[in-house]
This record gives C-alpha cells, structure tokens and sequence, in this order.
C-alpha cells in the first residue's frame, strides 16, 4: 500500500507503472485512458515518447485536505465585521457597538 510520504518520495513526478500500483490496477488501463482521452484523475505531461504524472495531483487526489474547523475564542478583545474581507485596524467593542456575541466568531478570509 502507498502511502503520502511514499508517493511524495518518488519526487515531482512518476511514471504510468507507478501510477498503475498505486491505483491498483494495470498499467495498460491507464495507458489506454490516456491514449482515448479518458484519464481524469491526474494531468498527464507528455515528453516526447514518455508520458510522465504529477506526484502533486496523487497526493492531492488520495489524500485530500480536511476541511478546517472555524475557532471561536473563548473572551473577544476586538470586533470582527463580515464586511471587511482583509485584516485591518479594529474597533473596540465600546466604539462601534458591537455585541459580544456578534464578534466572538472569527470569520474566515474568502477565498480561504
């Protein structure tokens, strides 16, 4: 059984055989995905005669991130406001008249 740092070792990319064991199946079916078109799982790098896989796209497929968990702190300092998508300077509670409960959720950048 492949693991990630098994496939991260064989460095940037590997070969079909390889991609073959990995998947468990035989070479000949990936060599004939990529020969119809039908090899969707990775990209495929052609150089010249030899057909090369990003490792990156495995591991990326295998062993996808987990979702991050949103953290709530247990006292807020400052406010958080949806509306501003960077970090700025906050305002403290006093001075915008935020809610406790409303700033005690940190909201995740978008696009994070």
């Amino acid at each position: 059984m492949w693991t990630r740092e098994a496939i991260e070792a064989l460095g940037p990319t590997t070969d079909v055989p390889t991609t073959a064991e990995i998947f468990e199946v035989h070479k000949d079916t990936i060599y004939a995905q990529i020969r119809r078109g039908e090899w969707t799982a990775t990209r495929v790098l052609s150089l010249g005669r030899k057909i090369r896989i990003p490792t990156r796209d495995l591991i990326a497929l295998l062993y996808a991130p987990e979702p991050a968990q949103q953290v709530s702190p247990a006292v807020p300092t400052q406010c958080q406001h949806p509306e501003y998508a960077q970090v700025m300077p906050m305002q403290s509670q006093s001075q915008c008249g935020c809610r406790v409960g409303e700033s005690a959720v940190i909201h995740p950048l978008r696009g994070a």
